[in-house]
């Protein structure tokens, strides 16, 4: 591994997320068994990672695409994903957006009333599955709890007979719940698979859209997935069809960012380990107060306490904190751990920094680079240019 990702940083340089084919297609597979036994077609949320290389190889393994706005479907296009397996969510939907997914789409999570006005005049081939909030707490960080009333996500229950009173469309062939996501317990899953499951039966709904959120192991815990098949799946052995919709536990622990280090700095208490990529490049620890395991290549005899920080003008550019482990060597390498899912796809160009590579680690060895590093024409390419003078040697 240390040699691998010290040929990548010398041929790619450095921040670059690398990821590993056979533990993306190891994850799928854990993810299949844990439905087997039952009709389930698996999706991958494009939202956790868009690299049309990535996808493909997620698609090849027989899963569709979750998408949510124009971009993530483009992506989901350039993988070969065709309609049939493309499932369209979001509580965004535009009516201009609905033109331009007409017939590029099979399935379609809608979120509200006021959508499936839009919806009511479309002759769309689609099918419908409304998306209803179980008001239970999923219990993983706010921002990421999306099945609480309070929420901006679906129909609550006790709506429910009144939309499919006023909306009388046989397109509607079942329901769609997704509480939050990173959840590491089964019993938020339990609760809300319990509800919609009692309140599917009622109406007569043979299809099911059960969402994903299954937690990966940032900080020692995770999901249980042999507990998540014996209380949940027996919940949804009477469906014809269980559309999944799994992002992070695919794509997570199948990725890496590699770094390097910049600086040494040391005050009273701890020392600062400044790193040539930081909230810009992943915003989870920032945004979310998330933690990431890090792993020094070419550790030191020196150990303290530590902060792993990017080179930006913010306190808050940390990718780790107050963590105990051996000191770098400057100008060496470390990497993030689990940083496969919302790292590329969260990036961004604070401070006019440039977004990262991306490289492959196919089955056999072979080492492919699946996006470039951007450029500072890239950066500016949208810039009108009119009274604006372009520099000499742009760098």
């Amino acid at each position: 591994m240390k040699e691998l990702l010290k040929k990548i940083a010398k041929v790619y340089g450095t921040p670059v997320y690398v990821y590993f084919e056979k533990e993306i297609k190891n994850r799928i597979d854990n993810v299949l068994g844990v439905f087997e036994g039952i009709n389930v077609f698996p999706t991958f949320a494009v939202k956790a990672n868009n690299n049309p290389h990535l996808l493909k190889v997620i698609y090849n393994k027989g899963f569709g695409m979750d998408v949510i706005t124009p971009g993530e479907l483009y992506a989901a296009k350039l993988a070969g994903a065709s309609p049939e397996k493309l499932v369209w969510n979001g509580n965004g939907k535009t009516e201009t957006d609905i033109k331009k997914f007409i017939g590029s789409v099979k399935y379609v999570n809608v979120d509200s009333f006021e959508e499936m006005e839009i919806w009511k005049k479309k002759e769309a081939n689609v099918e419908l599955f409304i998306r209803v909030n179980p008001n239970i707490d999923a219990r993983t960080h706010p921002h990421i709890s999306t099945g609480l009333k309070k929420h901006k996500f679906g129909i609550p229950l006790d709506k429910l007979d009144e939309f499919l009173k006023k909306f009388p469309d046989n397109r509607i062939k079942g329901l769609h719940v997704h509480i939050g996501s990173q959840i590491t317990t089964v019993a938020p899953f339990v609760e809300a698979f319990e509800k919609v499951s009692e309140v599917s039966k009622k109406y007569g709904f043979e299809k099911i859209n059960i969402g994903g959120g299954w937690g990966i192991n940032y900080d020692g815990k995770e999901l249980d997935l042999l507990e998540y098949r014996k209380k949940v799946v027996p919940l949804l052995k009477n469906f014809k069809e269980v559309i999944c919709e799994i992002g992070r536990y695919i794509i997570g622990p199948s990725g890496i960012l590699l770094l390097k280090v910049l600086n040494l700095k040391k005050t009273d208490d701890k020392y600062f380990v400044v790193v040539d990529g930081g909230m810009n490049t992943l915003i989870r620890p920032a945004l979310y107060g998330a933690h990431h395991g890090i792993k020094i290549l070419e550790p030191t005899a020196l150990s303290g306490k530590i902060d792993i920080v990017g080179p930006l003008c913010e306190s808050g550019d940390k990718l780790a904190w107050d963590i105990e482990i051996e000191l770098p060597e400057v100008s060496s390498l470390l990497y993030v751990e689990n940083a496969g899912a919302y790292g590329f796809s969260m990036s961004n160009n604070y401070n006019s920094t440039l977004r990262p590579a991306e490289v492959l680690v196919k089955e056999n060895g072979e080492i492919v680079l699946i996006r470039r590093r951007e450029t500072l024409n890239d950066l500016f390419g949208t810039v009108q240019r009119t009274e604006i003078r372009e520099p000499e040697n742009p760098r």
